[in-house]
Parts: C-alpha cells; sequence; structure tokens
C-alpha cells in the first residue's frame, strides 16, 4: 500500500510537498494520481554526485547545484570559481586570487578533452583563465580543505579550516574586493612573479585610517586593506607576510581600476564593509507590464564605521537602473564587459514585459489555413512516433511533448478539434506513464541533494545534474497547454502535483529548504542560467549553451501560473523569462557590442562559460547546429528574438548559411543535411522579417526533431499577416502580444483570457478589447481604422 508521505501544504506560492519520512516510510510517495521515489531505484545505473565539501550548516540544506561556485561543494580544492571581475580558486597552499586576461582560443582548449589544437586551429572561443595575482593563506595553520560556508543570493562564504583554526573568505558576483577574516595568527600573500609593490603615494584620510599597501601586477592594481597598526613585509620572494594586531581579525584584497587619488579614496573608505548576504527580489506590476527587481546587500563594517559596500553591476543590470543609483564612472573589465560600481546597500532595476502567448490565432487567408489543414493531418499522424526519433529520457521525451503540445494548439485555432483532442491524449498517455512511477521511466526525489530526477539519464541529468530546466521545461510547458483544455488534469488530486514537483526542483523561490534549493538554475545577479550541475569544468567555470531552451523553461513556468490561477507562480516566470532575455540579448548576442572581443569574428556566442564564450556546441561544429541551438524551440515566447536588430539577423542567417559551405568543403562533415534546422532558421528569420522567413522556409525540407511543418507553417502565415511584433505597446495582462505590418501600418492585439470571468483589456496606446473567459481573442485596427474585436475560437 503506498502511504501519502508528501503532505499538500498549499500556500499562496507554488504548492509545497513536504518530506516527512519515518521508520515505516516506503520507497515511494503518492502525489495525486502520480507518485514519485523517494530514491533512485534500487537498480539505477546513475546517482547523483555527493557533495561533501559544505558546513554542517549548509549541508542541512539542497546542495546549489548549477551555480558559478558549485565545484566548491563537490571537490575538496575547489575549480575556478568567475565571480567576475575576480576569480578565485581554492588550493591546498590557500585561495588564488586575480583578474583574468582575455585570450583567443581552439575549441580544443575550451573542451580540454582529446588531442591538443593545432597551430593552425581556427579560434573560434575568447576565454578569460583564472591566473593566481595573490594567493592568500593563514600563517598559524594549513586548511585540510576549502568548503561552502555560507550563501547568498549572489554571495558565498568559503571556510578553510584546520580543527579549531578558521580562515574565512567572502566572494561576491561583481565585487572587486576577497574579503577575509582569521581566528588567530597573521596572513601569508603569495605574489605574482610579475607583482611589483608600490611606494610614494600620497594617502588620503581614508587610507590614513587603515594599513594601506598597493601593488602592480602585470597591468592591473591591486589593494591590502588591514586594520591601522597591520604591517606587511617581504619574508620570502614574492611572499608578503600581513602582520595583523589583533585574533580575530580580518583584511580585504581589491583590484583597482587605476591609482588616482579619488580612486584610492573610494577603495579605502569601503574596504571594511564586508559584504555578508545578498539577496534579490522581484515583482510584477500587471497594470504597466513591467518587472521590477531589487537588489540588496546587507554588510558588517568591521571597524564599526563605512556599512555601504562598493558593488558592481553587470551590463544588463547597468541597462535597467533605476535613474536615481549613483553608479559611478569606475568600472574593472571582465568576460561580461565592464563592470560598473556603485556605492550602495541596495538597487533596482525595471525591463518592461512584452507579453507571453500560449498560442497564436489560424491565419486570416482560406488558402493558408488550407494549406496547414493539409499538413496537418501527416504530422498528427506521426506524432506519436515522434518520441522514438532519438532518447528516452527526460529531455528527448520533454522536447517531443512540448513539439506537440504546440501542434496540438495549431489544430485547436484550425477548429479541428478531433485533431487537437487526439494529440491531447497523446500527450497525457506519455506524462502519466512517467508521472505514475511504475515503469522503468520515471521520476524520483534524491533527498542528499534535494531534487527530483528522471531515469533515463540524458546528458548527465543525474551524475552531473546537468540541464534539468531545459528538460522539465518542456514538460512545463506541455502541462500548461493541457492546463488550458482540461484544468481538472492538473488539479492536486490528480496530475498537478507531479507538475508543481518538476517547477520546485527548478524554480522553487524559498530559501534554505531541505529538499529543493532556492531557483537552482538561475543566476538572479548574472541574470541567466547555467546548465551544468557541478561546474567542474578545467577552469572555465559553469556553462549554458541553449540560452533559448532556458527562456522556454521560465515562459513555461509563467504560462503554468497564469493557467493554473497561481499569480505568484506566473510572477516568478515572468521574473526569470525577462531577467534571461535581457542578459542573453547582451551576453549571447552582444547588441550593444560591448561584451565580444573585436577578433572574435561571430555573429553570436553559442555557448557562455563563466569564463569566457565560444562559438560551438558540445556534440558538433556543424554551424546551422551551433546557431540553431539557441533559437529552438520556436514558441510564442520566442518573439523576444524581434530585439534583435534586423540587419544583425540577416547577416547572422548570411553568416551560417557560408559557414555551413566551408564546413562541407573542410571535409569535417557529421553527416547532417546540408539544410538541417532549416524551419528553425526560417521561423526565427521570420520574426523580424516575415517576407524574407517565409522565402527561406522549404516546406520539404529537413524538420527539426521537436518541429512539425504544419507548426512551422502557421507560425510563418501568421507572421506575414500580422507582422512583426510591436516591442512598444504593453497592456494590463499578462498573455497578451501586439503586431504591426511594416507595409501596410495595420496593427493586430492578441489577448487570452486565462481567468473565468471576462475582462476588458487595455493598451498603453489606448486601445482596448474585451476577452470572455478561455478564450484567445484577436483585434484587428488597419491604419487610423478600428475594426472592432473578432472571437479566435
Amino acid at each position: 500500500m503506498l502511504l501519502p508521505i508528501f503532505k499538500a501544504m498549499l500556500w499562496v506560492g507554488l504548492g509545497s510537498l513536504v518530506l516527512s519520512a519515518n521508520a515505516q516510510t516506503p520507497s515511494v510517495a503518492k502525489v495525486g494520481l502520480g507518485q514519485i521515489w523517494l530514491a533512485p531505484k534500487a537498480d539505477a545505473p546513475v546517482r547523483p554526485k555527493e557533495a561533501p565539501y559544505r558546513t554542517e550548516e549548509m549541508a542541512k540544506r539542497a546542495l546549489p547545484t548549477n551555480t558559478w561556485y558549485s565545484s566548491l561543494t563537490y571537490m575538496k580544492w575547489s575549480d575556478v570559481l568567475h565571480a567576475h571581475p575576480l576569480t578565485f580558486k581554492a588550493t591546498e597552499d590557500g585561495l588564488e586570487m586575480g583578474v583574468p586576461q582575455k585570450e583567443l582560443a581552439a575549441i580544443e582548449k575550451v573542451k580540454a578533452w582529446g588531442a591538443p589544437p593545432a597551430a593552425n586551429a581556427p579560434k573560434v572561443a575568447v576565454l578569460h583563465p583564472h591566473k593566481s595575482a595573490i594567493r592568500i593563506s593563514p600563517a598559524s595553520f594549513k586548511p585540510v580543505d576549502a568548503r561552502l560556508g555560507a550563501a547568498g543570493d549572489w554571495n558565498i562564504a568559503i571556510d578553510m579550516n584546520q580543527g579549531p583554526d578558521r580562515f574565512r573568505a567572502q566572494i561576491a558576483h561583481g565585487s572587486p574586493y576577497g574579503y577575509f577574516t582569521l581566528d588567530r595568527g597573521d596572513a601569508l600573500l603569495t605574489m605574482a612573479d610579475t607583482a611589483r609593490p608600490l611606494s610614494g603615494l600620497a594617502q588620503g584620510a581614508a587610507e590614513q585610517s587603515k594599513s594601506v599597501q598597493y601593488f602592480q601586477i602585470d597591468q592591473q592594481y591591486y589593494g591590502v586593506y588591514a586594520p591601522k597598526g597591520s604591517q606587511i613585509e617581504l619574508v620570502q620572494p614574492q611572499v608578503w607576510r600581513l602582520k595583523l594586531p589583533q585574533s580575530p581579525s580580518y583584511f580585504s584584497i581589491a583590484a583597482l581600476p587605476d591609482l588616482s587619488e579619488a580612486t584610492r579614496r573610494i577603495f579605502a573608505e569601503h574596504a571594511f564593509a564586508f559584504v555578508e548576504h545578498t539577496q534579490v527580489n522581484w515583482s510584477y506590476d500587471e497594470k504597466k507590464s513591467l518587472v521590477t527587481t531589487q537588489f540588496t546587500v546587507k554588510t558588517q563594517a568591521m571597524d564599526g564605521q563605512q556599512t555601504v559596500p562598493l558593488i558592481g553591476l553587470y551590463l544588463h543590470q547597468q541597462e535597467a537602473l533605476s535613474a536615481s543609483a549613483p553608479l559611478t564612472a569606475l568600472s574593472l573589465p571582465s568576460v561580461r564587459g565592464p563592470i560598473r560600481l556603485m556605492a550602495a546597500h541596495e538597487f533596482q532595476t525595471q525591463l518592461k514585459f512584452n507579453g507571453l502567448l500560449p498560442m497564436w490565432p489560424k491565419p486570416s487567408q482560406a488558402e493558408a489555413t488550407s494549406q496547414i489543414q493539409s499538413l496537418l493531418a501527416g504530422d498528427k499522424r506521426r506524432a506519436p512516433t515522434m518520441f522514438t526519433k532519438m532518447g528516452n529520457g527526460t529531455y528527448w521525451t520533454g522536447k517531443m511533448l512540448g513539439g506537440i503540445a504546440q501542434l496540438m494548439s495549431v489544430a485547436e485555432q484550425l477548429e479541428d478539434e478531433a485533431s487537437a483532442k487526439e494529440l491531447e491524449t497523446v500527450i497525457k498517455k506519455r506524462m502519466e506513464t512517467w508521472f505514475s512511477g511504475q515503469s522503468s521511466s520515471y521520476f524520483a526525489h534524491d533527498p542528499k541533494i534535494g531534487t527530483v530526477i528522471g531515469y533515463p539519464e540524458e546528458y548527465f541529468s543525474v551524475s552531473a545534474m546537468n540541464d534539468h530546466h531545459f528538460h522539465y521545461g518542456y514538460w512545463i510547458m506541455a502541462a500548461a497547454h493541457l492546463a488550458r483544455r482540461d484544468p481538472a488534469w492538473v488539479a492536486q488530486n490528480q496530475w498537478g502535483g507531479m507538475v508543481d514537483l518538476l517547477i520546485r526542483d527548478i524554480a522553487t523561490p524559498e530559501r534554505g529548504r531541505a529538499d529543493f534549493p532556492f531557483i537552482r538554475n538561475f543566476d538572479v545577479y548574472e541574470g541567466h542560467s547555467w546548465a551544468r550541475g557541478n561546474s567542474e569544468f578545467f577552469g572555465h567555470g559553469n556553462d549554458q549553451e541553449s540560452s533559448s531552451e532556458a527562456i522556454n523553461a521560465w515562459a513555461a513556468i509563467a504560462l503554468y501560473g497564469e493557467t493554473t490561477g497561481n499569480k505568484k507562480l506566473r510572477d516568478l516566470g515572468i521574473y526569470l523569462y525577462c531577467t534571461e532575455v535581457s542578459s542573453v540579448l547582451n551576453y549571447w548576442y552582444d547588441i550593444n557590442q560591448k561584451v565580444f572581443d573585436k577578433a572574435y569574428g561571430k555573429p553570436m556566442a553559442s555557448m557562455v562559460f563563466g569564463g569566457g564564450y565560444a562559438y560551438s556546441t558540445w556534440w558538433t561544429e556543424e554551424p546551422r547546429q551551433i546557431q540553431g541551438i539557441n533559437l529552438l524551440p520556436i514558441t510564442p515566447a520566442s518573439i523576444y528574438l524581434a530585439r534583435l536588430p534586423q540587419q544583425k539577423v540577416i547577416e547572422s542567417l548570411g553568416f551560417v548559411e557560408e559557414a555551413r559551405k566551408k564546413y562541407d568543403s573542410s571535409g569535417l562533415s557529421d553527416g547532417t543535411p546540408t539544410d538541417i534546422w532549416q524551419d528553425i532558421f526560417a521561423a526565427s528569420v521570420a520574426i523580424t522579417d516575415p517576407e524574407l522567413g517565409f522565402q527561406k522556409w522549404k516546406p520539404k525540407g529537413t524538420v527539426e526533431q521537436g518541429e512539425t511543418r504544419s507548426r512551422t507553417l502557421h507560425w510563418l502565415s501568421l507572421l506575414k499577416e500580422m507582422g512583426r511584433p510591436d516591442l512598444h505597446t504593453t497592456a494590463d495582462t499578462a498573455l497578451y502580444g501586439v503586431f504591426e505590418h511594416d507595409k501596410t501600418g495595420q496593427k493586430t492585439y492578441l489577448v487570452f483570457n486565462a481567468d473565468k470571468f471576462p475582462k476588458t483589456i487595455q493598451f498603453s496606446d489606448g486601445q482596448a478589447m474585451t476577452a470572455p473567459p478561455g478564450k484567445l481573442v484577436k483585434m484587428v485596427l488597419e491604419k487610423n481604422q478600428g475594426t472592432g474585436a473578432a472571437l479566435v475560437k
């Protein structure tokens, strides 16, 4: 008999499912009509890797996988921690820190497997490799390992202890400082060979209140700040002893942009405002269609004086910063572009939300509708076989669920309810097989890590905790479509509880829980997701390849939240969606030309690492897949691509077509068709140039594994009819879209009302429309003339 050991505690956010194990706990727990295994089955071929390097307090929480610092928890001595602008690395000899310098590299150096790159290998990556400028260690004891001692939303503490002796380093995203505390004794600072101590600088009052020593290491300046009365002296070649006047004691080390008097003053003033905790909060204003994010820093004034920290902001934060923020002109270089500095406890950013839609209507042209309907018959017939195309784990199953869900919405809009119902049944049957926990394909909760994992594993989703947001995003998107058509199916007493578990695995909004970590995959400060679970990767830090699949996951959560009436979940999804989009536009596409090195020569970064970016994929060097993996899946959530300048999109398409020709002529072909993913490229190009997108599509060309011809034609036909997304006009509801035709000036307004009552929607350009419950509504305005609202069934 299966006992319900997951207790449903429904709160205003997600449905909170709490483990309550005891001596008679069975191996499975009922979750509505489904069940989850409370640990991987005994015959599971792989399990999540242990992460022993956490303090006792941190071990009480779910493991923060998929972060920029995750390697610290898995390894005795960490891999490189790319905090930006600084890098750190825990070693048996101490904690290294530095400011990395960029270099062009061959992909073999990025992947670091197989033979070393040839001398003439193409340089397709820009790396910012860690190089130790200063290594900090306690003089009185030798740490036995490095552990995660504390973690805020973008800061951590690294504990390097021996028995009762404590040495702690506190570091943070964006910070120009490393903060250090010692229970007893002095600190040793081992400098790089190029280090040169600087003297003769006239010190101001802020510097005179401390003991300060500056160094130049290569082209970078560093400052060492210790309490008044401390002394620093050379004890061995390149080894300096920082004699601290009291125990316990503290000091900080910073990288400075320059050594001007003004710069030295501001760095000295804030050197002892140690960052101890960081927290992000978000809100979505539905009336204004605006996402506001609040970043708050808690500090400890180590000398009892300054409490305001000096912090650094990434490019995507600088662009969205509220006007009142005291941003300085000072900056430090990083792989993400210049990190601008600001003295503040908190700051706020705002991002416009251009709406999401679960689907688009049918085309107005009868000929287009007829063509789509003709293709739909074949796609519907092939839909059940889509699951056997590639793999049978959570990624490929989810990808096909998402693709069939999009196809189902096309059938629905064509008023082919019989086909829509048939596709709905295909989706439900596959999801219920997994959710039942009674087949070889099942989900389990691993309490040691704090995660839901799916078996069989795909792409190291269990053993390395990789890609959960990519995988589960497709499942959640399919569930959002089912919730719209059959609300009972996602009820807690049916299958909704299992969907909630997938959401909680990738996006739990609570901190400090034992069952799931806080928003597992998402880096709230860098503004995008990380795919690698353990971030052990040859010094390059964590990485993410398919930015578009991450965006798909957050759009799915927003849609699921709105469709099920869970506004907190909706707001979380919208925050994640908008933030990831803003980050992707900067760091994958460099739309403001402030990130990519001039020698890079590629239209986008298909792989973004903590310490670099590259034009490649994990499985091939074929250029169409390199660029296409950051476009798929094409769904109504893909309209963010309209923010790319039209000329950049056209140039990028030309680049990939020429690159494919060179790839084929080089003899490196991986055997894929020359037009692989042509439907994805056509659909993405159509977002900014509908006519060109339609021209590029080959009706009898290759079809991407998660796509269908009928859905692609539906997409292209609608964009050709409606025009490009209008990113200037917003609405006071979440599920909307506005389009404007370049040639005719016609504007099309779309709204889906997920509520159970009619809603009147106001648009920022003064237009309004009333939407009945559970329906997609379309309003078309000719230039200077309204034609009214028409119900799209």
